[in-house]
């Protein structure tokens, strides 16, 4: 009899497991978003419960945002539950609870270190026990028992009740136990499960499992009408609460009709037993029939049925239904046949030596009493260690060993920190002595770096001087330049105007045109160098912004330009859209035929020059790409300077000055924008001037 309630609280115990064990990834608290992950992320891991391959790929991308600590943590916790609760191969999840102890260390220091480890310690408590290595697992159950007090979370109070109880059970402590379970059920008002989908769900299975539970330990100590009351109770609140037990059918939450059946059932065949004790044997065979007929359904609890089937064999026997009672013998030894249960067989050794009893058979029935015996000794002898322990006697020896570690570590540390200020104290008089020393010697040293002091002094004071001189003539020769560059622009540019005029006259010999083109070409090259200087180290500062519409800029520019690309059958492609920018138009426009110039100059006949407008926020970017012969990787740092490297001819031997971008960079620099570029080996570059909207 005994055996058999702590087959059914294992039972319930492994369902709240499963959901448990489905939900615990993705719990949530309101104080602190250490458990975050919504139930959406787990439907598709629920189809592959019985498909452990896709059920550990399933796991693998839930957790594969985590950093790696906290997902290494995560998935060894979901595959040790996965084997505790669907594949109860205890070995390995006592594997994966080691390795989830040891990733969870390496998670100390962040706010939800106390939640996790006490999860990790308890979960090895469970492996350990369920491996019937007591000592280990009540000394790992005691750890979680302190780290879980120091979390102060009460949905962790709860579930740790829980575990206990069922603990307390199974070493029949029946007493211990009824409290564990009262302690769950009082606890789980005070526990918020936060926001998960599930959470209605844990509550419903926690409560009604609990008042279950207790009155199963009242069963087990004689005490019927405590017992049946606390399943009344339980059967009230699965009718009061069914609406929170859910599954998931697609994207849309169904009422768990199938749950909710088969944890009555579980109930009416636990309730049924005490019924009995107490004489209302019609009503118990009515529970039994209607345990029977659920849990039979696939889905449901069929692990119960043949307790079920024994119980109501019991009955009959004991009513005078003998063939009654020898059909469902019968099939109860057809289960065995296909799964063994040591209890289940222990239990039809007794009703058929009882049934054999009756039908006068007293060698059969002898030969069936003795099969009970062994097989009641077989189970003693298995659970012996179990039924010897005291949970509180060896909680109160643990928690003695505990605090005996806490002071011998008080102690050590308190020794550490008396020769930790002994060496202080050591050093600090050392430093004094050298101080002193030092201080006499620095008296010294004061006198020479006083000298020293006055003649680096007199120095800079020399270098300040020599320095303002030079910017000084820096800025003479600034001016010079650019009043020489003035002076020769009108006489070069009246040069360049007058062969154009003399061009337009055909009335020259090829020598005579091909002068004059010469000519002409010089004068426009000096005229481009002449502006050139003139920009040479000009403040970049703008003297007034005004409104420019950019788009009609470049139209222009590029409009201007495609006479020079026709040139060399070139074609310049705009791709734009109305913009306004704040900006001095007749800069901007240099900037612009600074970079069209450069890229006719440097592509090859017959190519392409694309401009592109990109919008991004509060700014503008204009590209110009061109397909020609690309900025070597040597010079490439030093495009914007000014610098005889980066000075080369154009694909038709354009001359170039090296000015150009390093005028157009003060420029954009000075409207608040930046200028940059990309080029590829293959040939080919791209420049970028961003500036901001209006």
């Amino acid at each position: 009899m005994r055996n058999h309630s702590v087959h059914i609280l294992q039972y319930f115990f492994i369902i709240l497991s499963v959901i448990l064990f489905l939900t615990a990834c993705n719990k949530t608290k309101q104080k602190i978003d250490f458990r975050s992950f919504e139930d959406f992320s787990f439907r598709k891991i629920q189809m592959y419960l019985y498909d452990s391959v896709r059920y550990f790929g399933s796991i693998d991308s839930v957790y594969a945002h985590l950093p790696y600590k906290r997902r290494m943590y995560e998935i060894y916790n979901c595959k040790r539950g996965y084997f505790y609760t669907i594949r109860r191969d205890y070995e390995k999840a006592l594997l994966y609870s080691d390795s989830a102890l040891a990733a969870v260390k390496k998670l100390d220091g962040e706010s939800a270190y106390p939640y996790w480890y006490s999860v990790a310690l308890s979960n090895k408590a469970d492996d350990l026990h369920a491996l019937k290595r007591y000592n280990e697992a009540f000394n790992h159950y005691f750890l979680a028992r302190e780290a879980i007090f120091k979390t102060g979370d009460t949905c962790l109070y709860t579930s740790y009740s829980s575990r206990l109880g069922l603990v307390a059970y199974q070493h029949q402590h029946y007493k211990e136990a009824a409290s564990y379970f009262r302690q769950a059920f009082e606890q789980q008002f005070h526990c918020r499960q936060g926001d998960s989908s599930f959470s209605g769900h844990v509550i419903f299975a926690h409560q009604q499992t609990n008042l279950d539970n207790i009155g199963l330990c009242y069963s087990r100590m004689g005490m019927s009408d405590s017992a049946l009351f606390y399943f009344d109770s339980a059967l009230s609140y699965i009718n009061s609460n069914y609406h929170h037990a859910f599954r998931l059918q697609g994207q849309k939450k169904i009422i768990d009709t199938d749950f909710i059946a088969s944890a009555k059932a579980v109930i009416y065949g636990n309730k049924a037993q005490d019924l009995m004790v107490v004489g209302n044997d019609s009503a118990a065979e009515r529970l039994l029939k209607e345990s029977i007929r659920i849990n039979s359904i696939p889905g449901h609890a069929i692990e119960d049925v043949p307790y079920s089937l024994v119980k109501l064999a019991d009955l009959y026997i004991k009513t005078g239904r003998l063939q009654l009672a020898d059909d469902l013998l019968k099939q109860v030894k057809a289960g065995l046949d296909t799964s063994a249960n040591a209890e289940i067989s222990k239990r039809m050794y007794l009703l058929q030596a009882k049934y054999e009893e009756k039908m006068g058979n007293m060698a059969l029935s002898n030969q069936y009493l003795n099969k009970y015996v062994f097989q009641k000794d077989s189970i003693d002898a298995a659970n012996h260690d179990a039924l010897s322990t005291d949970i509180d006697r060896e909680f109160s020896y643990l928690k003695s060993e505990y605090e005996l570690g806490i002071l011998q570590k008080k102690d050590d540390r308190k020794n550490f920190y008396l020769v930790v200020a002994t060496l202080a104290i050591v050093m600090f008089a050392i430093t004094v002595l050298l101080i002193l020393r030092n201080y006499a010697q620095s008296k010294k040293h004061i006198k020479v770096l006083g000298k020293l002091n006055a003649k680096i002094s007199d120095k800079n004071l020399h270098l300040q001087n020599a320095l303002v001189a030079l910017q000084q003539s820096q800025e003479e020769n600034n001016r010079m330049m650019k009043v020489v560059a003035h002076d020769l622009r009108n006489p070069v540019g009246g040069i360049a105007a007058s062969t154009d005029l003399l061009l337009r006259d055909t009335n020259y010999s090829p020598e005579q045109r091909k002068m004059l083109e010469m000519i002409q070409a010089s004068s426009n090259h000096a005229v481009e160098l002449i502006q050139d200087l003139m920009y040479t180290n000009q403040q970049p500062a703008v003297a007034a912004h005004t409104p420019v519409n950019l788009m009609a800029l470049i139209s222009y520019c590029v409009e201007m330009l495609q006479l020079a690309a026709n040139q060399k059958g070139q074609k310049i492609i705009l791709n734009a859209f109305p913009v306004t920018i704040n900006g001095n138009r007749e800069k901007l426009w240099r900037v612009f035929s600074n970079l069209l110039n450069n890229a006719i100059k440097f592509s090859h006949e017959n190519e392409n020059i694309i401009v592109n407008f990109t919008r991004e926020e509060e700014f503008i970017t204009v590209s110009i790409e061109d397909s020609g012969i690309g900025i070597p990787e040597s010079v490439r740092d030093k495009i914007f300077d000014m610098s005889e490297e980066t000075k080369r001819s154009g694909t038709s031997g354009e001359p170039s000055f090296g000015l150009g971008l390093s005028i157009s960079k003060q420029i954009v620099e000075a409207h608040s924008g930046k200028i940059w570029f990309t080029s590829k080996k293959e040939g080919g570059a791209k420049f970028y001037v961003s500036l901001p909207l209006a």
